[in-house]
């Protein structure tokens, strides 16, 4: 097995090396330089070192000095990444959080093994085989619920009202993970549908057409608000099929260029839905993919982009499998926009590229990097208060408190005086510390997080995602532009016709 290591980590080694120079006579000598030094620390390290996490971490420091993008995938990642791009994976069907130490269900997917078992929201998984939960991250936990097909998961859970712990034998069966969070009219104008891409797969051209065609022949939606904010990227591919849609045939949506490579990327069918109004929602978490789709659209004046500035970038990953279900995934060309502009932002200083120390890079057009909104909107940031309610899952505990409870709940709740007084209370029964007049100042937002919580968690996602979208001013603005670009098109239509 160490010897199958660390054949990966030279043949690593030497792929990413014939990618970037020639190799000279010496390049032997360098390799058996590297396995020399690993025998020395394997040999002499006054403790035991674990080979595999020795290799992996060693192959990950190479790749750091290429650029932020190019990376290594261990087995765990290369599942997860393989998951994300096919749209399904073998699991229990759960959506998971961690509140503190608790490692809590938000909820069991529909019908899925966790569902019939009657696995709850709420629920705390104590246990996973065994293991204890509370020092377990949430991407460890998410991976040992995860495996093959028909194989059992023992996990244990506490629940509210019951005095000791349940456990669950769990099959495991096949998920699907769409890539489309949500497709819904908005609940501020029935003529315009609102469709949420969570990332760039393999079945998201076929998720994006079946959402526009039952929001555009059974619900009569004359414009569509795409919601790419926090989508991160992923299949290069999904991205032109998906600007496809939009454009005229023989468009132009991106080019790339790199060593091996130099093509553009045009639109190959009409018919589509060239014809329909399109808002864009971008923000510092859209990237890659996102950023193709946005700068395709907006460079064709396919659509109004609306929200905070894009990522920026502009790097094209080709993933290579190697041995022991591990890969590398390496920049191998540049992307370019119609504009025949790269969108990628330096990346000299790491701190500054992956947590945008540069405050300016919002709103200043002479920092490279990025899809610019045609209509900018200052990210909104929580109050501190509102922040630590929901990263201790306070508002969601307290759904489920109220959901459980005698109180009728229906579609129009409201979280009125008595739910407040209720709400307040619930913090002193649970010793959560709060400023009194800190939480009145911030009030409204109080009501909208209680409201969207107890309507997501008593029917379903969509219902407290109507309750976002109410007052989200990003969407809000999306709305009020749609709205004006139909009525600016039908009027000059009537103007033609006259």
């Amino acid at each position: 097995m160490k010897k199958g290591i660390i054949l990966i980590s030279l043949y690593i080694i030497i792929s990413s090396h014939l990618l970037f120079s020639e190799l000279n006579n010496r390049w032997i000598e360098q390799l058996d330089k590297y396995s020399e030094v690993f025998s020395i620390i394997k040999k002499h390290f006054p403790e035991k070192i674990d080979a595999k996490k020795t290799v992996f971490y060693s192959i990950k420091g190479f790749l750091k000095k290429l650029d932020p993008h190019s990376y290594f995938l261990d087995p765990i990642a290369f599942r997860s990444m393989f998951e994300d791009q096919s749209g399904n994976y073998y699991g229990i069907g759960t959506k998971i959080t961690k509140y503190g130490d608790n490692l809590t269900i938000i909820a069991p997917l529909k019908d899925s093994p966790a569902y019939k078992l009657g696995i709850k929201p709420g629920d705390i998984i104590i246990s996973i085989n065994g293991k204890d939960t509370r020092n377990m991250s949430l991407d460890e936990a998410m991976n040992k619920l995860r495996g093959s097909k028909d194989t059992y998961v023992n996990i244990e859970i506490i629940r509210e009202k019951i005095n000791k712990p349940m456990p669950f034998k769990i099959r495991r069966a096949e998920i699907p993970l769409n890539s489309i969070s949500y497709s819904i009219v908005h609940p501020l104008d029935a003529e315009i549908g609102f469709i949420s891409i969570r990332i760039f797969s393999n079945t998201t051209t076929v998720e994006l057409k079946d959402s526009l065609d039952l929001l555009i022949k059974k619900w009569g939606i004359k414009s569509l608000i795409l919601d790419l904010r926090g989508n991160s990227g992923g299949s290069f591919h999904a991205a032109v099929e998906i600007s496809d849609f939009f454009l005229e045939k023989d468009k132009l949506i991106v080019s790339i260029k790199g060593r091996n490579v130099n093509h553009n990327f045009l639109a190959k069918k009409n018919n589509q839905y060239e014809n329909l109004p399109i808002a864009i929602l971008i923000n510092k978490g859209s990237a890659s993919a996102s950023e193709i789709v946005a700068a395709a659209l907006q460079y064709h004046k396919k659509a109004i982009i609306i929200g905070a500035r894009s990522w920026g970038k502009g790097l094209v990953e080709t993933v290579h499998k190697l041995p022991l279900n591990c890969a590398l995934a390496l920049t191998t060309a540049k992307y370019y926009t119609p504009s025949g502009k790269c969108i990628q932002r330096d990346f000299k200083e790491l701190d500054d590229y992956f947590f945008f120390q540069n405050k300016n890079y919002d709103n200043n057009k002479n920092i490279e990097g990025g899809v610019i909104p045609d209509i900018y909107i200052k990210c909104d940031v929580f109050p501190t208060l509102i922040s630590n309610l929901i990263s201790k899952g306070i508002f969601f505990k307290f759904s489920i408190d109220l959901i459980n409870s005698n109180l009728t709940i229906k579609k129009t709740f409201k979280a009125n005086k008595k739910i407040i007084d209720r709400f307040e209370h619930f913090l002193k029964k649970n010793k959560v510390e709060y400023n009194h007049i800190e939480l009145r100042k911030h009030i409204k937002s109080i009501k909208y997080e209680i409201e969207r919580d107890v309507l997501s968690n008593k029917f379903s996602d969509k219902e407290g995602l109507k309750i976002f979208l109410k007052s989200d001013p990003v969407t809000k603005k999306a709305v009020e532009a749609l709205k004006y670009k139909v009525k600016k098109e039908l009027k000059w239509k009537k103007t033609m016709i006259l």
